[in-house]
């Protein structure tokens, strides 16, 4: 015990972590006995659920073409918010690292790549996005939201963002047998779109996905030169960044990346490994992980 009352939580050294005042570890440091501690954080996930049967295999042809396809091999898994919360008290913007007993620590490219099976070399995802996106929407995806509603949030279309809900209601249905490759391609578009935007972009909303990565996808064989985990891995960088200030309380980016990467690196909390049985299935490394 008296060992114990010798630890001084937190940083030694203030002068090299300057945001600690405003980090999210410093109310748990500093709280009194009887004080009220931060609750987890609000972890902003969807969920991105494959038909059974899978994708149309034209649809499927697209997707494959791009080098996409180990992102529609991600398992279904809940986000673990205390898991979650827990790194992002360790994470410090001032290093990009979460920084644990034993030392700093990081998600890299090599783990977007390994994990998720995203590609990490090729043209970095830049681009305008002061367009008309309801015309953009209309030319790529085959359909055009309804107006704006000035002045309000309900709106299906919001600056670039536009409603999941909307999008899945358009392609609810597999184009038919005798659909034009045009239709096929909007529908691939669609799902990259919603797919990329759950599992990459997520932002703090949950129910909005830019609509800005369908440039990139005109035609959609443009998708394979860009470095699409060079894009995700910043933002994710950014959200972390964001919810460690002590205000916070909710977080997007890549998360579920977040969850595979401790499972991976501390196998102890992993609930369940997948056993390799064979014929072993080619994928990202997240296939191994269920719950």
């Amino acid at each position: 015990m008296q060992a114990l009352d010798r630890v001084q939580p937190g940083p030694d050294d203030e002068t090299q972590l300057t945001r600690q005042l405003n980090h999210q570890s410093t109310p748990l440091w500093r709280c009194a006995a009887d004080e009220e501690v931060p609750g987890i954080i609000k972890v902003r996930h969807r969920t991105c659920v494959l038909l059974q049967g899978g994708l149309d295999p034209r649809i499927m042809q697209y997707i494959d073409a791009v080098g996409l396809t180990g992102l529609f091999k991600v398992p279904n898994m809940e986000v673990d918010h205390a898991l979650i919360t827990a790194l992002v008290e360790r994470w410090r913007p001032e290093t990009h690292t979460f920084h644990l007993p034993h030392g700093e620590m990081g998600i890299t490219l090599q783990d977007i790549e390994v994990m998720l099976g995203i590609p990490v070399d090729g043209l970095p995802v830049t681009g305008r996005t002061n367009l008309k996106w309801s015309k953009v929407c209309r030319d790529l995806l085959g359909h055009e939201p309804p107006p704006v509603i000035p002045n309000s949030n309900k709106s299906t279309l919001a600056g670039v963002r536009i409603k999941y809900n909307w999008l899945d209601e358009q392609f609810a249905a597999s184009p038919t047998v005798d659909a034009s490759d045009e239709v096929v391609q909007q529908h691939a578009r669609y799902h990259l779109l919603v797919w990329m935007g759950a599992l990459l972009f997520m932002d703090k909303s949950a129910d909005r996905v830019s609509l800005f990565t369908l440039l990139l996808l005109n035609p959609i064989s443009n998708a394979r030169w860009y470095s699409w985990g060079n894009a995700a891995l910043p933002w994710l960088y950014r959200q972390l960044c964001s919810a460690s200030k002590k205000d916070a309380m909710q977080i997007g980016g890549a998360l579920l990346l977040v969850q595979l990467w401790a499972y991976s690196r501390f196998p102890q909390i992993c609930p369940i490994t997948r056993p390799p049985l064979p014929p072993v299935h080619s994928g990202p490394l997240a296939i191994r992980y269920i719950h």
